[in-house]
């Protein structure tokens, strides 16, 4: 998410979550609302990984170190994450490729066990990055949306995570403030592949950075019952952040808050035999921003690129996130598996109410197959669909930064179209391989908006490998 990770995360699972060349947003996903995913430390990491057992076995060359240290209150984990991606007919240059890999160190601290705080825990998350190929992708494929395109990262590591946790009231109640990332509490990405599942309008409009790009954050959340919660949190927007490392406070720019707010409930196979999930997010960026299409001087931001920006203040928007079981092969008969072959459809859907921000609207949606083999329960095989539309002004600006640029100047579409097949495949021992395919329909040029190139309509193939490095070793329960 390299790995802004996770759009990793991580991701994502990411997380991944999940790149820039300039100054903005980067492309990257996560999140961890309340419940289980209250304690995941990595972005857009699969329920399944970041799910530990409850009953802390670990098998490997580190593992009686590690359980003693988990007796004193000191848990770690590693997780692995490689992002390879290749864009052979679509884009501005075609045939190209990438890869990227993020090593996430995290580490927990119980404040029970080590000072007798009851709830509290130290949450800590550092991020290296490694096996890079290519940092110039995203202005080879160029558009917003299609596969995972991480951020160029000048620094080898950076921090994620340092936050403190307290869970109050039952542990209805989790306060979480420090460094952290609003990507690991909104909008949980519905479908299972850190790849390609992340919502654009939260980091072109809501401004996110990459997902495991830390920045200074505070996040409430309430359980109002065992299924639904309300949450929200306020965020620094930091610019230039990817030239940080997370560390060097006194360097940072404060250019305005993220402040979220979601209410959502979430079901699973032993609440539910047809269980879903569903969430409501809004979110309001108090950071200036430019405007889509004119300069400070009332001109063609595209035609006259020297022009000092015109400055647009504050951006807001909704994103509605929700999935559903469908139909299981036993027809809810066997209550007690966790993991029934089953057939689920989900979506996420945001819309900006502001013009000035490049994108207006940007939806998907998708069929998922879980679990078709019962000796494979992990496995999931899915189609999507993702319709974006960008605003007329912001379609404007690219058409004339593609004359100006040598190009023919003709009207970009508004309307993108990606239909999608993915996967989710258990390797074994805990190793998943996340392959996805797509098939773009009038990319744009976001990332490389000054070229006399024309983003073609094409094929764009990928894969995230996640490997539990800390469950492998026993330093993670398995």
């Amino acid at each position: 998410m390299g790995w802004g990770a996770a759009r990793g995360a991580l991701l994502s699972a990411a997380v991944a979550s999940a790149g820039v060349l300039v100054d903005g947003p980067a492309l990257a996903q996560t999140a961890s609302p309340v419940g289980q995913f209250n304690d995941q430390t990595q972005p857009r990491t699969d329920p399944a990984i970041a799910d530990k057992p409850k009953d802390p076995v670990r098998v490997g060359p580190l593992a009686p170190w590690a359980t003693e240290m988990a007796a004193r209150g000191l848990t770690f984990d590693v997780n692995v994450y490689d992002f390879y991606q290749a864009n052979p007919t679509m884009g501005l240059r075609p045939g190209e490729q990438s890869n990227s890999a993020y090593f996430v160190l995290s580490m927990t601290a119980d404040m029970q066990k080590i000072a007798g705080i009851s709830g509290g825990t130290i949450n800590f998350t550092q991020t290296f990055f490694g096996l890079v190929r290519n940092l110039n992708m995203a202005a080879d494929i160029g558009d917003t949306t299609v596969g995972y395109q991480p951020p160029f990262n000048p620094n080898f590591a950076r921090l994620s995570l340092f936050t403190y946790q307290q869970k109050l009231l039952d542990d209805r109640l989790v306060v979480e403030v420090g460094r952290t990332h609003p990507d690991r509490y909104y909008g949980l990405p519905p479908c299972n592949s850190i790849n390609s599942c992340f919502q654009d309008m939260f980091y072109f409009n809501a401004g996110f950075t990459s997902p495991l790009y830390g920045v200074w954050g505070a996040n409430v959340a309430y359980k109002l019952s065992p299924t639904t919660y309300v949450q929200a949190g306020a965020f620094s927007v930091n610019p230039n952040t990817n030239g940080l490392s997370g560390y060097d406070f006194g360097y940072e720019r404060l250019a305005g808050a993220v402040v979220m707010t979601e209410i959502g409930r979430k079901t699973d196979f032993s609440q539910e035999a047809y269980p879903g999930r569903v969430s409501l997010t809004g979110f309001y960026n108090t950071a200036d921003h430019e405007d889509n299409f004119k300069t400070a001087l009332g001109r063609s931001k595209g035609l006259f690129p020297g022009d000092p920006a015109l400055q647009k203040s504050g951006t807001s928007g909704v994103v509605l996130t929700a999935s559903q079981t469908v139909w299981r092969a036993d027809g809810g008969a066997e209550a007690a598996n966790p993991h029934p072959a089953s057939v689920s459809v989900y979506t996420g859907t945001g819309y900006a109410f502001d013009p000035t921000i490049p994108i207006r609207f940007n939806s998907f949606a998708g069929i998922l197959l879980q679990s078709p083999d019962q000796s494979r329960p992990n496995d999931t095989y899915g189609l999507k669909a993702n319709w974006q539309r960008i605003n007329a002004n912001y379609a404007d600006f690219l058409a004339d930064a593609n004359f100006i640029s040598g190009g023919s100047g003709a009207p970009f579409s508004r309307d993108k179209f990606i239909f999608e097949a993915n996967a989710h495949i258990d390797v074994g021992a805990g190793v998943i391989l996340e392959p996805v395919i797509q098939y773009v329909v009038n990319p744009n040029s976001f990332w490389n908006p000054y070229t006399a190139r024309r983003p073609k309509d094409g094929v764009y193939g990928g894969f995230t490998l996640v490997v539990p490095l800390g469950t492998l070793l026993g330093l993670a329960p398995g």
